[in-house]
């Protein structure tokens, strides 16, 4: 079975743009989509994660369009960003996923439920936002900018070190853990975002928080998602405030029974990297029976 570390890049036309996936795991089941975070691409997930949910299902990562080694430019907003991978789905004659997004990846992932009900049959929104609405807040200002500034190898590990984990030493040694597993992969590989598309990126999250945006965004048509949603985080996220975790499982859960939210304990956004194989578990257990975790 091939892993994150050794699957083939492999291309399809999605809408005239060229787009970037891999499918490794298990030959059956319902193939779990992924959705990154800014400025990440498909070798920034955490092998340990993706690998451990990969021994019972198909698991497919793509790279959105200008980003990593697809074609085209970031999107201008999440909507847009759904569409390409409701659109790849399609293109891969793929039924039905289960969805995952952590980060903006949340967001687009919330999208795809509403605006692919039809391919989307579970979904796991980690370490994200609604977008504007009634009881969202803002994180420290300092987060964002280091993540979205940093231009070499070295910066780009400590502004995701320093904003993905707390600064104990303890802590600091599990992000050192983690930023070697997403480096395993040697070859065919894609760095962080540049700047041109990560502004535009940026630019999307913009429109998310905006109130001249409501239109476009996810947090007046939440009680649209019936579907099982299991929405997680860490405890004491600075970068996607925990609160606005808690806030998106209200809302969903005022007309969806199977919203569930777990939050991991001592722990930031980084939460499912450190707890990579934990929440692995709560993930397969969520997709593959109806118990409460």
């Amino acid at each position: 079975m091939s892993t994150q570390q050794t699957a083939k890049t492999q291309y399809i036309d999605v809408e005239g743009i060229k787009v970037a996936y891999r499918l490794f795991g298990a030959k059956t089941g319902v193939p779990l989509l992924f959705n990154q975070h800014f400025r990440g691409t498909m070798d920034h997930w955490d092998p340990l994660l993706t690998n451990s949910l990969a021994k019972s299902r198909p698991i497919l990562l793509y790279d959105n369009y200008g980003v990593g080694k697809s074609g085209g430019d970031v999107p201008g907003s999440f909507a847009e960003w759904a569409e390409v991978g409701i659109n790849l789905v399609k293109a891969l004659r793929i039924k039905q996923v289960d969805v995952f997004g952590f980060s903006m990846g949340g967001m687009v992932a919330q999208m795809i439920a509403l605006n692919g009900p039809e391919i989307t049959r579970r979904v796991i929104i980690g370490g994200s936002s609604p977008s504007y609405g009634e009881g969202i807040v803002a994180g420290p200002e300092w987060p964002f900018p280091k993540l979205m500034n940093a231009s070499t190898p070295e910066e780009s590990k400590d502004a995701f070190l320093s904003t993905f984990y707390t600064h104990s030493e303890k802590k600091q040694k599990l992000g050192e853990e983690w930023w070697a597993r997403i480096n395993e992969r040697t070859e065919d590989r894609s760095d962080y975002l540049n700047p041109e598309q990560t502004a535009r990126q940026a630019a999307a999250l913009g429109k998310w928080f905006s109130p001249d945006h409501v239109d476009s965004g996810s947090y007046n048509r939440l009680r649209e998602i019936k579907i099982p949603v299991l929405v997680v985080n860490g405890a004491n996220d600075i970068i996607v405030p925990t609160e606005n975790s808690i806030v998106l499982f209200m809302q969903l859960q005022k007309a969806n029974s199977n919203a569930h939210l777990y939050l991991y304990p001592d722990t930031g956004h980084g939460f499912l990297n450190e707890y990579a194989e934990l929440f692995a578990a709560h993930v397969a257990l969520f997709l593959d029976t109806d118990r409460v975790i």
